[in-house]
């Protein structure tokens, strides 16, 4: 008698399922999500946890549609079913590039999450791919977490303090400008002594050169804490040098000024999940990992960040804790038409709660606020 094909496949499928299921707990999707969502409320803001919540809210009605609900039986191919429902029919319009971008991170580390708790098949995340973005894309860049970027900096500041890596993490993290910007600087920009420190960015070509030239000139205030960072490594790390054109720059090698090509080298070196003590995003050893080959290959980490997302979430996060635009635009060098299409990353509940928390500070004084006002 002929086999039927799909009847074989089926069979041979739920051959495979059963064999998963002898080494894992049964877990219900709604219990797992719970699990994960509650071993990342401490470490991620109370916004990205509801993200988190809806999209996998999403993930659970389309398996349990589909007929699953023990985590267990999740293969591949239901994962890749609902990836394609989520771009096509999930929505009035077909999602972008970025947003399935994001879908796809939210399901992998949920997924990599239950297959730690042995509820999920552990060869199921290494095959979860997270599609590149195109050059040039009309998107947002990718926000790092703040409790991540905590990990990069504790990292840094352990193994390298006050070297010129962490001078490059510390100025593009506190000051939220350019990788052209911090390249551009000098010895004499920097002016640790002042009442208030501060940075002096000039626009000096051929040796560097600001985006929007002698507009983007200006001298940015710092904090105590990058102050510290800068007098230790002017002090103890930095070589002296001049270029040809008589310059001193503020970042050097035994050669000249820092070349903005390591300067990015050094930012997807440390943003590597392999660098923090995580699991690779890949499923990779240390020796099998193309991205670790060297340090031309480490922006091949598809969890790697690149130096303009640490601009990205420096311009999100101080729109969240309520700097005005107009002091943002200004110390960023960035119009306010770019800012808001590329960089204001807040839901409208974020937006909405700012608001309060403004008129309230304002209307302290008068003795009157309404809930309506905001």
């Amino acid at each position: 008698m002929e086999v039927d094909k799909k009847e074989l496949q089926e069979l041979v499928e739920d051959q495979i399922v059963v064999g998963q299921q002898a080494t894992l707990d049964p877990m219900m999707i709604d219990e797992g999500i719970q699990r994960y969502l509650n071993s990342r409320s401490g470490s991620i803001r109370p916004t990205t946890v509801k993200e988190y919540e809806n999209e996998l809210l999403l993930l659970q009605q389309h398996l349990e549609k589909n007929g699953i609900q023990n985590l267990n039986e999740v293969r591949n191919r239901d994962l890749d079913n609902y990836f394609i429902w989520r771009k096509e029919d999930s929505h009035d319009t077909r999602l972008s590039t970025n947003t399935m971008r994001d879908v796809r991170y939210i399901v992998r580390g949920f997924v990599r999450y239950a297959a730690t708790i042995d509820a999920i098949d552990s060869d199921v995340p290494g095959n979860i791919t997270i599609p590149k973005l195109a050059d040039g894309e009309d998107v947002h860049d990718v926000e790092i977490d703040a409790e991540r970027l905590r990990q990069i900096f504790d990292q840094i500041e352990n193994r390298a303090y006050a070297t010129r890596e962490h001078v490059v993490w510390a100025l593009l993290d506190q000051t939220g400008r350019r990788l052209g910007c911090i390249h551009s600087l000098d010895y004499g920009d920097v002016h640790l002594d002042a009442e208030h420190p501060f940075l002096e960015f000039r626009h000096d070509p051929p040796e560097t050169s600001l985006k929007n030239g002698d507009k983007g000139e200006m001298k940015v205030n710092i904090p105590e804490s990058l102050c510290t960072v800068l007098d230790t490594y002017l002090k103890y790390n930095r070589k002296g040098c001049t270029t040809e054109n008589g310059r001193s720059p503020l970042l050097t090698t035994s050669y000249g000024r820092l070349s903005k090509s390591t300067m990015r080298k050094y930012v997807y070196k440390w943003s590597r999940p392999c660098f923090l003590n995580e699991e690779c995003p890949e499923g990779h050893d240390s020796e099998g990992c193309g991205a670790s080959a060297s340090p031309d290959k480490y922006s091949k980490c598809p969890d790697s960040h690149s130096p303009h997302d640490i601009r990205h979430t420096y311009i999100t996060e101080r729109l969240r804790d309520g700097v005005p635009v107009e002091a943002i635009t200004e110390r960023c060098d960035v119009t306010k038409e770019i800012l808001d299409k590329h960089y204001d990353e807040r839901t409208s509940e974020e937006k909405r709660d700012l608001r309060r928390r403004v008129l309230e500070e304002v209307g302290a004084n008068r003795g009157s606020f309404s809930q309506a006002d905001a």
